[in-house]
């Protein structure tokens, strides 16, 4: 049996590599932003490096290594392979991700949405062990949930289940990346908390925001929307308060609708702290039904940054 796999997490921003073994340890990490928001074929050459990098540094010989799976933050079919669509980089549409680099590479490929391997490896290795039926959700660039239904992750027919970003969640609402208004993405997410920034701006409104304001137009970063509310922005902290709203209201459906043992909650912007997630624990209170408001437990992430790269190897694992 083969020791070691090859995880890459390819983010909105950030693409994080490891080499992983059996026991859920990282090995070596490679981390790169080279790709941020660059067209498909600067994605797929800064994957390549990546790979590159850790054959070549890590020592592991080809003969231990049982594989490489790439998690994707997009809209994916992990039964074909295919990239849809992502809203966090631009220019994917039905693109056979795996299958090019799987010609790139030659070793097995394995290929899914970044959340999903996230779910399978807090299920494996963190703070869903022992759990039958969770679900992770991640509050990052985007607005993620993977779901784990009798201890197998659950993809749907078409590869897609748990798009929960895209959900309307205000008709007419926000315009999303994806394309609809609306969306639960667009109001609880980096990306929705940069829109409703951005949207603060435009009103007028005054912000420590507007003296931040990205000299090339490009998305606020969650963090700084948090220093400013720190430093007391009001207009910060209502956006803040407004993303943890939604979070909770998006948790609330998860409970109603697949109704999990466990909702591993993760991803960068959970470290904002209680004027997110203390908003986020009112909305879900106040938006589930009154009996099932206990059936889940709530527990933070424990695998932390590395998540991505360990649930894309737990994924060549339990395919080899």
């Amino acid at each position: 049996m083969k020791q070691y796999a090859i995880g890459i997490d390819v983010g909105g921003t950030k693409i994080n590599a490891g080499i992983v073994d059996r026991d859920g340890k990282v090995l070596r990490r490679f981390v790169t932003r080279a790709h941020s928001e660059k067209d498909p074929e600067s994605v797929i050459e800064t994957i390549l490096a990546a790979y590159a990098s850790l054959r070549r540094d890590s020592g592991v010989p080809e003969e231990e290594l049982a594989g490489t799976c790439i998690g994707f933050a997009g809209t994916v079919n992990g039964h074909t392979g295919t990239v849809l669509v992502s809203s966090n980089m631009p220019a994917w549409d039905h693109f056979p991700l795996r299958d090019h680099l799987q010609r790139r590479i030659g070793s097995p490929v394995f290929f899914d949405n970044d959340t999903n391997l996230c779910a399978l490896g807090e299920h494996r290795f963190g703070a869903g062990r022992g759990s039958s039926n969770m679900c992770y959700v991640t509050l990052s660039t985007g607005f993620g949930l993977g779901i784990i239904l009798n201890n197998q992750l659950h993809l749907g027919s078409t590869g897609t289940a748990g798009e929960i970003g895209h959900a309307v969640v205000v008709v007419g609402g926000g315009q999303c990346t994806c394309g609809k208004k609306g969306c639960l993405m667009a109001y609880t997410s980096a990306v929705g908390i940069s829109r409703m920034a951005y949207e603060a701006i435009d009103a007028g409104k005054e912000t420590l925001l507007r003296r931040w304001l990205p000299a090339d137009g490009s998305r606020f970063r969650g963090e700084d929307v948090a220093e400013a509310a720190r430093l007391g922005d009001e207009v910060a902290a209502s956006i803040l308060r407004t993303a943890g709203s939604y979070f909770g209201i998006g948790l609330s459906w998860i409970v109603q609708i697949i109704n999990p043992e466990l909702i591993v909650v993760g991803g960068g912007l959970t470290r904002i702290g209680p004027i997110l997630m203390d908003a986020a624990s009112a909305a879900l209170r106040e938006n589930v039904q009154p009996q099932v408001t206990d059936s889940a437990r709530l527990v933070a992430w424990q695998l932390g940054d590395d998540l991505g790269v360990i649930g894309a190897a737990a994924r060549v694992f339990a395919e080899s």
